[in-house]
């Protein structure tokens, strides 16, 4: 059975909705040099960060995830030009989410920063637990020891899948970060 889980930025101006679909999803912990740039970039380290440099994202369908107020302050930036999108608030630089280039990849990587829980016990109710820490080798300090150091191949056929599906059934429209298949911000390259 699926729940809606209400989405707010720090400071409460960019609000929506996540729509958790059970088996539509991977609550991962990324530990790669370039969350942990992304999260310097916005001046929100602390915030983002865990104490091992890992952000927790939430990763699912486009069509899952809707924005409700809020949508002019959607600002996104590439760290490099062929990397990820990775979208944050211009409001109060909280971080949202990441995507492909392409609006016709289903798939984001929402911060479970912007997920609004009433205690940990309903959190864990409703995404569970990191089931994969990757990237483990860009650890700050030692590699946690539930870390991979790099992204594990045994959990490929399951990100494919994941893409299948998500192809076959169209889950990447509508998505509140591409509107016709363009961003619905300017990208910001960051060198």
């Amino acid at each position: 059975m699926s729940k809606v889980v209400p989405l707010a930025c720090s400071c409460g101006a960019v609000k929506g909705e996540l729509n958790v679909v059970p088996g539509d999803f991977f609550h991962v912990a990324c530990l790669c040099c370039d969350c942990q740039a992304f999260a310097a970039k916005l001046g929100r380290e602390d915030f983002v960060l865990d104490s091992s440099g890992g952000s927790e994202l939430f990763q699912t369908y486009p069509a899952y995830f809707t924005i409700t107020e809020g949508a002019e302050h959607i600002r996104a930036l590439q760290l490099k030009p062929k990397g990820l999108f990775r979208w944050y608030t211009a409001c109060c630089n909280t971080p949202l989410a990441n995507t492909m280039k392409s609006a016709h990849v289903p798939f984001v990587g929402l911060s479970v920063k912007l997920m609004q829980f009433d205690s940990a016990a309903d959190k864990s109710a409703a995404i569970g637990p990191v089931t994969l820490r990757a990237f483990g080798k860009h650890a700050r300090g030692p590699m946690p020891a539930d870390a991979h150091a790099t992204f594990p191949k045994s959990f490929l056929p399951k990100i494919l899948k994941f893409m299948g599906k998500g192809l076959l059934l169209g889950k990447s429209r509508p998505s509140p970060l591409f509107k016709g298949g363009k961003p619905v911000a300017e990208i910001e390259i960051v060198s």
